[in-house]
């Protein structure tokens, strides 16, 4: 068996005499930022905004899309990204997760130097968000800290304990991941405030098919959250950093043998006991799975992604990566930042077998790496990784772990349909705006692709549509598509409209002046 070494003591030792579980500290409460409480209106706003596909530029991808409960809140759609020599196909690739095709500041597509017209892929695995409920830092390289700056106001909105908050808005802003290139905080707020909450899943869970009964608007579903109808992306990571924190696997066979109400069945009880003593809990360490700090252990070699550096600028973090939790470990089906090995059993392998000995890293305590294990202690310890460590509601997607069906999960292909009564005009507020007849109820997963003569894209979900990009005295041409689940365009429908001038402030002036001269009339009489 490649990189497992023989030992015959304290693996023999063990086998015969397998130690009791002994009673841990359970799961700490979840904290929350004193400036972000929690609400059930807030709850839900962010379990909403998490499964939205609508969140992202070109309505392709959610913030779920890439953190599946199923998956141990991480992906299950793998892409290959080139990796440090940026060459697809070459030893140092990263299976990193599938993101949004390339597109720039007005949205149009754009041919990507390595991925095409394909959407791009992560530079690193998704990682799990279940356990940076408790993190100080979050992501690989921990750039999400604890003070939270509202991008608004440029103010600290969260002083300590906001790593969640700012976890939120790093896909969302992100070219490869969510958006296009440049996307405002402006356009964001302004697709969200026109959507049509989920308009593009199905399936919704109970408690968001209450919320949403009513058909409230995104405006609505802020208002009940926050005290009024003003969307922001503070707000948005506010809700959505809420919704996380509610999801607190503490059900697994470990935390329940942990309480005393019952033991681990003997193979998984072993491995844990293997856990202990090959030092795997000196990074990974109870109850959390992890110490939520930074570590290089050396399975890039050479050409080592800088991790913890970009953000400390400090020589010793060269190479260092958060530490994952391992509950629900058993159900990602990529493992390590690079997202290199597909099984427990080749992450145990690549532990016997880095050379340790060349690197100035030790375990926390001092001690020197030692992960070498006997057959049946791999099988043990695989077994209790795999089984103790699991939530069945996580592995299930029982509340609050369930969720809707993405669009992007639909397989059933549709031929996409052509806009019904489309029409188009200018506002009172003088913005361009287009309508048409509902198709959402009939046609789940369709939406809308609206694209300007000059090259700015869009995309809706219900109507009416206002473009707030518009200037008084121009024409427009639009082309109206419909698009199915799997992205297909129908034939366009062109629209024409010239916004006028609106001389309306021009009236007010001279009703003002006129009213002066009479008045002014008035006095001389």
């Amino acid at each position: 068996m490649k990189g497992s070494k023989i030992i015959l003591s304290a693996g023999i030792i063990a086998l015969l005499i397998p130690r009791l579980l002994i009673a841990i500290e359970p799961l700490p409460a979840v904290p929350y930022p004193a400036e972000n409480p929690p609400s059930e209106a807030k709850r839900i706003l962010g379990k909403i905004l998490f499964w939205d596909e609508q969140l992202s530029t070109d309505n392709s991808i959610a913030c779920g899309s890439c953190h599946l409960p199923s998956a141990n809140g991480a992906d299950k759609r793998i892409g290959l990204e080139p990796g440090f020599d940026k060459k697809l196909n070459t030893p140092d690739d990263i299976l990193g997760s599938l993101g949004v095709v390339a597109r720039n500041k007005l949205g149009e597509p754009v041919k990507h130097t390595v991925f095409k017209h394909n959407p791009q892929v992560t530079n690193r695995s998704a990682q799990s968000f279940f356990s940076g409920l408790w993190a100080e830092h979050n992501f690989w390289d921990g750039r999400a800290g604890p003070e939270f700056i509202d991008p608004r106001s440029n103010q600290i909105a969260i002083f300590s304990g906001g790593a969640l908050e700012n976890q939120a808005l790093g896909p969302l802003m992100s070219s490869t991941e969510m958006a296009k290139k440049g996307q405002t905080s402006k356009e964001v707020i302004a697709k969200l405030s026109q959507a049509k909450p989920l308009a593009l899943a199905s399936n919704l869970p109970k408690d968001i098919d209450l919320a949403l009964a009513n058909e409230p608007s995104y405006t609505e579903l802020f208002a009940k959250a926050f005290g009024d109808n003003q969307i922001s992306l503070k707000r948005i990571a506010f809700a959505i950093a809420t919704y996380e924190r509610s999801l607190v696997a503490d059900k697994t066979p470990w935390d329940i043998a942990n309480s005393g109400q019952h033991k681990l069945p003997y193979l998984e009880n072993l491995g844990w006991e293997f856990f202990q003593q090959s030092g795997c809990e000196q990074c990974h360490k109870p109850p959390l799975f992890t110490d939520n700090k930074f570590y290089n252990i050396g399975i890039q070699g050479g050409n080592t992604d800088a991790g913890r550096k970009q953000i400390s600028l400090q020589q010793i973090d060269l190479g260092a990566m958060k530490v994952p939790s391992l509950r629900n470990t058993g159900l990602k089906i990529t493992y390590m930042h690079t997202g290199q090995f597909t099984t427990l059993e080749q992450v145990i392998d690549a532990y016997a077998d880095v050379p340790f000995e060349d690197m100035a890293t030790k375990m926390p305590n001092g001690d020197d790496y030692n992960f070498q294990f006997t057959e049946y202690q791999r099988k043990a310890l695989v077994a209790f990784l795999k089984n103790s460590l699991t939530d069945k509601r996580v592995k299930e997607a029982s509340f609050p772990f369930d969720r809707p069906k993405l669009r992007s999960e639909i397989k059933e292909f549709l031929q996409p349909i052509g806009v019904k009564n489309l029409k188009v005009s200018v506002n009172a507020d003088n913005l361009v705006e287009i309508s048409w007849e509902d198709f959402t109820q009939q046609h789940t997963g369709f939406d809308l692709e609206i694209v300007r003569n000059d090259g700015r894209h869009y995309w809706a979900t219900q109507s009416p549509f206002q473009d707030i990009n518009t200037e008084t005295g121009q024409s427009y041409q639009y082309q109206v598509f419909t698009r199915n689940a799997q992205l297909q365009r129908s034939t366009s429908t062109t629209l024409h409209v010239t916004v006028a001038h609106n001389f309306s402030w021009l009236a007010l002036i001279i009703i003002l002046l006129a009213s002066i001269i009479l008045v002014m009339i008035k006095r001389r009489n």
